[in-house]
């Protein structure tokens, strides 16, 4: 198969952008879990209307996943896999892509999410197990996985095997294709992992069959990949270096997250597709996409350190991520790492950007009401009782339960948490919802839609049958 070319990867607002610059993608990559419904028995389907509109879309198609890594000792959940694998048939798509990272953690009380996409275990150990997991996911998929090579907050700790190695160890024994995310090997180096030039030294770079470019930001004395814009100019001449290095290359997409997808200046980003078609020039012919065989016999260990456990690894990290102490040595020893205070703000933020999008009027009256500071404090004591979930519709679910316990002092919260949660449901489901409330939803959904507080609405028995109004009738 040639290379398929220079692309974006879709997220909600990009639209205007994608209209804008159609006649230069060859290829747009879609995050699958955007396309998926997951109700609050538990169940996923596929939101038929989004998928349909990206059908129309120019050039090909790939899949990239965010939500079901495949870097720790917890095994890819079967039934994303299986729809991962469901949607890559419809798509036509000739490889899809997931994440060398772990989300899930086992302990004594079962599991747990973290939030947020972590570090695997950088050893042998840790190679060996994350091999397995890409080898469980790739075996139950009708095409091709290749991993990505994730950001790493952590400070290097001795004995550990370099990030390079690491890749190495997992992409040979599993035989899996590699992406590349430029950013995130900016975002190392800036944040003292080590420099770019040393990781791809230890790459099998014949194994890099696409490539991501992103924008970041400061915070806390740390580059963030936050996706947050266009590429800026160090990562821009970083690709001009290491583009034409890739001999098995196929796609190159833009990254950024729907909160920036508004701002985006069309112009801008057909000058960033342009640009990238002149740096990386076309090779011919390109190697077989089918990975080379595993190589028999296992790669050295790195000298000096103590030898430390995946399972050991995730429980420390995950737990402190998510606010828990595990009481361990190697917990003790990580909690001195400053990254870990910012893996615990980035898990925060995470978790309230999933409220605020899918508790919209919620959220909006517990700022008006209780103030950004009463609101953050409310959402802390909510995030120390419940560990994080893995979409936002079952966070959603999870802090009204919350609300409706607690009842904290802020008025009409009951009605406007069960306004939501109608919405909410009949977004999922795909059918109206209708709800019995004891003020004027009329009232509470313009007021609050405006940002400002209801001005004394009328009380009494209310029934509101809800739609989602981004499905045409």
């Amino acid at each position: 198969m040639t290379r398929l070319g220079a692309g974006l990867t879709y997220v909600p607002g990009l639209d205007r952008v994608l209209d804008e610059v159609a006649d230069l993608l060859d290829v747009v990559e879609i995050e699958p879990q955007s396309m998926w419904r997951v109700r609050g028995d538990g169940g996923i389907t596929v939101d038929e209307h989004a998928l349909g509109r990206l059908s129309d879309l120019p050039g090909a198609r790939l899949l990239h996943g965010v939500g079901n890594p495949v870097g720790g000792c917890c095994p890819p959940d079967p039934r994303h896999t299986a729809l991962f694998g469901e949607l890559a048939g419809r798509l036509h798509a000739p490889w899809v892509s997931e994440h060398l990272a772990f989300n899930r953690v086992a302990d004594r009380t079962g599991r747990f999410h973290t939030g947020f996409m972590l570090p695997p275990c950088p050893t042998e150990a840790g190679a060996r197990t994350a091999a397995r997991s890409v080898r469980t996911m790739a075996d139950a998929l009708p095409v091709p996985l290749a991993v990505e090579i994730g950001t790493n907050y952590l400070r290097p700790r001795p004995g550990d095997l370099s990030d390079g190695a690491y890749v190495r160890q997992v992409a040979e024994r599993s035989g899996c294709g590699l992406l590349l995310d430029l950013h995130n090997v900016l975002a190392n180096e800036r944040n003292g992992r080590g420099s770019v030039e040393d990781l791809l030294a230890g790459l099998p770079l014949d194994r890099v069959w696409e490539v991501h470019l992103a924008a970041g930001s400061a915070y806390r004395g740390y580059w963030l990949d936050s996706h947050s814009g266009l590429p800026d100019d160090d990562l821009l001449a970083l690709a001009e270096q290491v583009l034409p290095r890739l001999p098995a290359l196929r796609a190159v997409l833009f990254e950024v997250t729907p909160s920036a997808a508004p701002d985006l200046p069309g112009g801008a980003v057909r000058e960033l597709l342009l640009r990238v078609g002149e740096m990386w020039p076309r090779q011919a012919p390109l190697p077989p996409l089918s990975p080379p065989p595993r190589p028999v016999g296992a790669p050295r260990a790195a000298p000096g350190g103590t030898a430390v456990s995946p399972r050991d690894w995730e429980l420390a990290l995950g737990s402190l991520a998510v606010g828990r102490d595990p009481g361990t040595r190697l917990a003790r020893e990580l909690a001195a790492d400053p990254a870990i205070g910012l893996l615990r703000d980035l898990v925060t933020e995470f978790r309230g950007s999933a409220l605020t999008g899918t508790l919209r009027y919620t959220m909006r009256l517990l700022f008006l009401t209780l103030g950004p500071g009463g609101t953050a404090e409310l959402l802390h004591g909510y995030a120390l009782s419940r560990p994080p979930l893995l979409f936002a519709s079952e966070e959603a679910f999870a802090f009204a339960d919350h609300l409706l316990e607690t009842r904290p002092s802020v008025p009409w919260l009951a009605d406007v948490v069960h306004l939501d949660l109608g919405l909410l449901r009949a977004r999922l489901d795909g059918a109206p919802c209708t709800v019995e409330l004891r003020t004027d939803p009329t009232a509470l959904l313009t007021d609050l839609g405006a940002g400002r507080l209801p001005a004394a609405p009328s009380r009494g028995r209310f029934r509101v049958r809800l739609v989602d109004d981004s499905v045409p009738a």
